[in-house]
C-alpha cells in the first residue's frame, strides 16, 4: 500500500493526523504528517515530512501496522485496495513488530498461527492502548487446554483464550525471538 493512498477522514485533519513506523522497542523510525499545504505551491493535501515536502516512494507490506495519532475521535484512516485470496505471512524478529489484521473482516485470535522453530512460549501478541501500554497479552504455547496437549493462544497459564477477535486493520504488537519465526493470517473465504 503506497503511503499516499492512505487518507485521513474526519474534521480538521491537517497537521494533527500523523503516522509513525516503530522499531522493535516501540520507538519511532519514520513520521509522516498529513497537511493541506504540501507540494511546491503549498496547495496539496498529502503526507509530508512536516516541511510540506510530499513523501514519495513509501509503501507498506500487507499486515504492516502503523502507529496513528489524531486529535479527536472523529478522525480515522481510510485505505483501499484488493483483498488477497492467499494467507498473509509476516516475518518476525528478535523483539517486537507492529502488525495488523490485513483483511477487511474480523479475525479470530486462534486462527492467527505462529510458524517456525521454538514458537511455544516465545511468540506473544499484545493489544495496546492509546499510549502504547499493554491491554491484553496472549502467549502461544503447545501445552494448552485441560489436558495440556494443545497448541493455542493462552493467557500464560495454559487456559485457551476463546472469543477474542480483531477488527479489520486492528493493530497488534507481536514479539518473537528469531527471524526464523513468522505469523500467518489466514485469508478470508471469499
Amino acid at each position: 500500500m503506497p503511503l499516499q493512498m492512505i487518507k485521513p477522514t474526519g474534521d480538521e485533519t491537517s497537521d494533527v493526523v500523523s503516522i509513525q513506523t516503530l522499531d522493535f522497542a516501540g520507538r519511532a523510525i519514520d513520521t509522516y504528517i498529513w497537511c493541506n499545504w504540501a507540494g511546491p505551491d503549498g496547495d496539496q493535501e498529502a503526507w509530508s515530512d512536516g516541511s510540506g515536502e510530499i513523501i514519495e516512494g513509501v509503501k507498506f507490506a500487507p499486515g504492516t501496522a502503523l502507529w496513528i495519532q489524531g486529535s479527536d475521535s472523529t478522525q480515522g484512516i481510510q485505505t483501499c485496495g484488493e483483498v488477497s485470496a492467499s494467507d498473509i505471512v509476516i516475518q518476525l524478529r528478535n523483539g517486537n513488530i507492529a502488525l495488523g489484521n490485513p483483511f477487511p473482516v474480523s479475525i479470530n485470535l486462534q486462527d492467527i498461527l505462529p510458524e517456525g522453530p521454538d514458537v511455544s512460549d516465545n511468540v506473544s501478541i499484545q493489544t495496546l492502548d492509546f499510549a502504547g501500554r499493554a491491554i491484553d497479552t496472549y502467549i502461544w504455547c503447545n501445552w494448552a487446554g485441560p489436558d495440556g496437549d494443545q497448541e493455542a493462544w493462552s493467557d500464560g497459564s495454559g487456559e485457551i483464550i476463546e472469543g477474542v477477535t480483531f477488527a479489520p486493520g486492528a493493530g497488534l504488537w507481536v514479539q518473537g525471538v528469531s527471524d526464523q519465526q513468522s505469523i500467518r493470517f489466514p485469508a478470508p473465504e471469499l
